[in-house]
């Protein structure tokens, strides 16, 4: 008759006790998050960005970032206006920066600021005559091939206001978790060949795991593979290859590296 009460009791003193060590453990999360902004950014976005992030009194610092504009964790956000993305895109040098970033972060984003409208607008004032059809048909059709072969986070924003709230907010939720329903859910796969979803459990977009198929014939070859052979492939980059084929060796156990900590 005694034991319910005996339990009840423990539920308090275990509530009493583990309530403040959450707090401190979350306290403890914030404390260690840093995010890294590129002293070299002279856009603008950067100005409202550290704004947002006073204003939420989260921690960031400025410093000379060779590979992206903003990083945290694992987390490489490169911010480009709709200028900048055309004129990198034409050029050749937006590929270079996303193959860089895909070979030392965990999780790439493209964050690109303002409107074709106005992307066509300063060309006639520079003199120049640009289609609509054909700025949008080279706008749309990169983003499409750049999101398949880097399985990168691509988010587009109509001014840099958008843009700055975004990568803040992005930061502030960074190791934490959303609603008990969207950590409910796991992310399914529509394909139907059981090796390319094995693969996309190590962090394989669809696309990348079925070319590391069609290069190497059967996961059993790919595990054999040196990272070197795998970055052959196109959209694997270091972090990429490594992360797989310490997946597919390991004797022990492998912790998902994002673990989610707090509660947003």
């Amino acid at each position: 008759m005694g034991k319910p009460q005996k339990d009840s009791l423990k539920a308090k003193h275990y509530a009493m006790f583990a309530e403040p060590v959450k707090k401190e453990l979350r306290r403890g999360i914030e404390m260690s998050k840093m995010m890294y902004i590129d002293h070299r950014e002279r856009s603008g976005l950067e100005v409202l960005v550290k704004k947002y992030c006073d204003k939420k009194g989260l921690p960031y610092e400025e410093r000379e970032n060779l590979i992206t504009d903003y990083a945290f964790g694992g987390v490489g956000i490169e911010a480009k206006s709709i200028q900048d993305y055309m004129g990198s895109l034409y050029s050749g040098h937006l590929e270079r920066q996303l193959q860089n970033l895909d070979d030392n972060y965990n999780q790439l984003v493209l964050v690109v600021h303002g409107t074709i409208d106005h992307y066509i607008l300063q060309a006639k004032r520079g003199g120049k005559k640009i289609a609509f059809a054909k700025v949008f048909n080279a706008f749309l059709g990169s983003i499409a091939r750049f999101h398949n072969d880097y399985d990168i986070s691509i988010c587009t924003f109509p001014d840099k206001s958008s843009a700055a709230r975004f990568i803040s907010k992005r930061y502030e939720k960074d190791g934490t978790l959303g609603s008990s329903t969207t950590y409910r859910y796991m992310r399914k796969t529509a394909s139907e060949d059981k090796r390319v979803d094995a693969l996309r459990m190590l962090g394989c977009s669809e696309a990348i795991a079925k070319r590391l198929l069609e290069q190497f014939g059967s996961i059993s070859e790919i595990t054999a593979s040196s990272p070197k052979e795998l970055q052959v492939i196109e959209g694997v980059g270091k972090i990429t290859a490594s992360r797989i084929l310490h997946c597919l060796n390991s004797e022990d156990a492998v912790i998902e590296e994002k673990v989610k900590m707090t509660r947003a």
